[in-house]
C-alpha cells in the first residue's frame, strides 16, 4: 500500500506565551527550524534566573535530521536562544537570515562560544533549497527592519510562516511588506498559513511608524529642556524616526547604553542607519549644549536593572542627572511582567521634576504586530486551506481563529495548537499527533535548569519567609560541645534575641530527644537529628510569629582527638 507524503508542524515555543518562538517543520525525513527565541524572566518569581529558553529535547533526539535554522528577524524572542540550540545540535548547522538579522544573531552565537557558525545570508524574494524544502523569503514590515516571512513549497502545497508582521501602508518604502508576493501565493494556492497572533484581540489596524515620528517631532519641538527617550535598541525604524525628528527641530542625538551604542554602530556600518556627524553628539560634548538642543536615546525601556535609563532614574548615571524641565519618553510597549519595574522608574522621574510620556497618553509607540484588520487582510490575500495561529498567548490564538471563522473558514480548517502539540498534514487531511517533549529551560549563569529546579524553589522560599541557620557541634558520642548557634535572616520580629534564644532551647531539646532515641538503637544518625531540628524550629516560628522561614540545620561531629589541647 502506497504511503502518502506528509508534513508535520511541531511548535516548541511561542504558543500560549509571549517569547520563546520556535517551530519545526518535518518533511521527507528532514527537519527545518524556524526561529529560536528566548524570554526574559519575571524576577519576582524567578530570582537569579538570567534567561528562559525552549526545551530542545525533541530536536536534539533528531539532530541528524535537522537541515537548518531560519531566523525571521533579529528580535531576542526569535534569535536569543540560537546559541543554545546550536550547542545542542552542532555548530555546523546552517543558520539562514537577512544581513541585519545575522549580524544581531552573531552576538548570541559568540556568547555561546561558537567559533565559526555557518551563517547564510538571504534576501527577500530569494529562492533557496534546503534539504527537501523549496523556500522563498518574503519581506514583511515589523518594528525591526529586515524581517521576512518564509514560504515552504512542498509536493502537498505551500506553507507560509509569516514571522512577526504588520501591514504599515504609510511607512517608508524600504520597510514595506511585499503584499504582491503574498497575493501571488494566494493565487497559486496555500496549503497552510502559520500567522502571527500577537495583536489578534485588538480591532482595527496598527498605527503607522510615520505617525510616531510626527508625534516625536512635536514633543521635541515643544520641550523646553532635554529630551530623554528609551526604546529597544533593535527598533531601528524608531531610531530613524528619532533622528529625522531631532534634525527637523535642531536637536542633536546622543546614544547611551552599551546595547544601543553597539546596535547603532553596527546598523550604520551595514548601511541600515544614516546620521550625519553634525546631527549627532556624545554625552560628554552634550554637556556644553543648551538643554533644548539635546535628545538622548537610551536603553532600558522595560526597566532593566543597570540599563542607562535605570541608572538615570536612580541617580547612578555618571554623566546624566535628571532635573526639572527634562522630558522622558518611553517609546516601547510594556511587556507583560515588566509593568511594575517601568512604573517604578516613571515615579522616580516625576520625583526629580521630569515629565514622562508613554504610549498610553500619546502616540510615541507603534506596535510591530498586525491587529485584526491586518490579520484578516493576510488571510484574504493568501487564502490558505488551513490556518494555524502562532505567536501569542492562548486568548490571542483563539481570537485569531475566531477572525478566520468570521471570514468563512470552517472549524476543521483551523488548528489552535499548544507547545509540543504537532499537527500533521497529508493528502487525506490534517490531524493532531501525539504530543512531543516541550517546555522551558532556565539559564542561570552557565547552567540550565527546570522551572521546578530545587535551587529556584529554595530561592523563592528564602524570599518568601527568610532563613534560619542552626549549627550544632557534637562529639562522636553525641554530646554537645557548645551551645547551638542560631542565625536568623530576613525574618521580621520585634525581639530577635528572644526568638534566637527560644530556637536555641528547642534545638537543645531536639538533641536530647535524638540522643535518647539513638541510645536505644545504638546508632548516631546525623541526618535524623537534622530533620528533627528542622521540624521543631519550623514549628516554633509558625506558632510564635506565624512565619514559615527556611530552616537549614548543620550537624557537625568532632572527634576529641581533633580538639586543641
Amino acid at each position: 500500500m502506497a504511503s502518502f507524503p506528509s508534513i508535520n508542524i511541531v511548535p516548541l515555543g511561542g504558543l500560549g506565551e509571549i517569547g520563546l518562538n520556535c517551530l519545526a517543520l518535518e518533511y521527507e525525513g528532514c527537519i527545518l527550524i524556524i526561529d529560536a527565541g528566548l524570554m526574559f524572566p519575571d524576577t519576582a518569581t524567578m530570582p537569579g534566573v538570567d534567561l528562559i529558553i525552549p526545551d530542545f529535547t525533541w530536536l536534539k533526539e533528531r539532530a541528524n535530521q535537522v537541515s537548518g535554522l531560519i531566523l525571521t528577524h533579529g528580535h531576542e524572542d526569535h534569535i536569543g536562544a540560537s546559541g543554545f540550540l546550536l550547542r545542542e545540535l552542532g555548530q555546523d548547522l546552517p543558520v539562514y537570515g537577512t544581513r541585519l538579522t545575522l549580524a544581531l544573531a552573531r552576538e548570541r552565537l559568540n556568547q555561546a562560544r561558537l567559533n565559526e557558525p555557518r551563517l547564510v545570508e538571504i534576501a527577500p524574494r530569494q529562492k533557496l533549497v534546503v534539504g527537501p524544502f523549496d523556500l522563498e523569503f518574503i519581506a514583511v514590515n515589523h518594528s525591526i527592519i529586515d524581517g521576512v516571512a518564509v514560504a515552504l513549497n512542498t509536493s502537498l502545497g505551500a506553507i507560509i510562516h509569516t514571522g512577526d508582521f504588520k501591514i504599515d501602508q504609510v511607512g517608508g518604502s524600504e520597510d514595506r511588506i511585499d503584499l504582491f508576493k503574498f497575493a501571488e501565493y494566494g493565487e497559486r494556492g496555500v496549503l497552510a498559513l502559520l500567522s502571527d497572533s500577537t495583536n489578534a484581540d485588538l480591532s482595527g489596524s496598527t498605527e503607522s511608524e510615520n505617525v510616531v515620528g510626527r508625534t516625536l517631532e512635536k514633543i521635541f519641538r515643544e520641550a523646553t529642556g532635554r529630551v530623554i527617550l528609551t526604546c529597544f535598541a533593535s527598533s531601528l525604524a524608531r531610531i530613524r524616526g528619532v533622528i529625522r525628528a531631532a534634525r527637523a527641530v535642531g536637536r542633536k542625538v546622543v546614544f547611551d547604553g552599551r546595547g544601543m551604542v553597539n546596535v547603532v554602530k553596527m546598523a550604520k556600518s551595514l548601511g541600515y542607519l544614516h546620521i550625519d556627524d553634525e546631527d549627532q553628539s556624545t554625552l560628554r560634548a552634550a554637556g556644553d549644549l543648551a538643554d533644548d538642543e539635546v535628545v538622548i536615546v537610551a536603553t532600558g525601556s522595560q526597566g532593566e536593572p543597570m540599563s542607562a535609563i535605570y541608572r538615570m532614574a536612580h541617580g547612578d548615571h555618571r554623566q546624566v542627572s535628571i532635573r526639572e524641565g527634562d522630558t522622558v519618553i518611553i517609546s516601547a510597549r510594556f511587556i507583560p511582567g515588566h509593568e511594575k519595574a517601568i512604573t517604578g522608574l516613571i515615579d522616580l522621574f516625576y520625583r526629580q521634576g521630569a515629565q514622562v510620556v508613554d504610549g498610553r497618553a500619546m502616540k510615541v509607540h507603534a506596535s510591530g504586530h498586525g491587529q485584526a484588520e491586518e490579520l484578516k487582510l493576510m488571510l484574504n490575500l493568501t487564502r490558505p486551506y488551513y490556518l494555524v495561529p502562532i505567536h501569542g498567548e492562548t486568548r490571542k490564538l483563539i481570537r485569531h481563529a475566531e477572525l478566520a471563522r468570521n471570514l468563512g473558514w470552517s472549524e476543521d480548517q483551523i488548528f489552535v495548537l499548544g507547545n509540543g502539540q504537532p499537527l500533521t498534514i497529508n493528502r487525506e487531511g490534517a490531524s493532531l499527533m501525539e504530543p512531543v517533549p516541550s517546555g522551558r529551560k532556565l539559564v542561570d549563569g552557565n547552567r540550565l535548569g527546570e522551572p521546578e529546579d530545587p535551587v529556584l524553589q529554595s530561592r523563592l522560599r528564602l524570599a518568601g519567609g527568610g532563613l534560619v541557620v542552626v549549627i550544632v557541634i557534637l562529639t562522636v558520642e553525641g554530646e554537645l560541645l557548645t551551645s547551638p548557634r542560631v542565625a536568623i535572616r530576613g525574618v521580621h520580629y520585634e525581639n530577635d534575641l528572644d526568638l534566637s534564644l527560644e530556637a536555641t532551647a528547642v534545638t537543645v531539646s531536639a538533641v536530647t530527644a535524638w540522643k535518647r532515641g539513638s541510645s536505644a538503637s545504638n546508632s548516631l544518625d546525623g541526618e535524623t537529628l537534622a530533620a528533627l531540628i528542622q521540624k521543631e524550629v519550623r514549628q516554633l516560628f509558625r506558632h510564635s510569629i506565624s512565619c514559615r522561614p527556611s530552616v537549614w540545620p548543620q550537624v557537625i561531629f568532632i572527634s576529641p582527638a581533633a580538639l586543641p589541647a
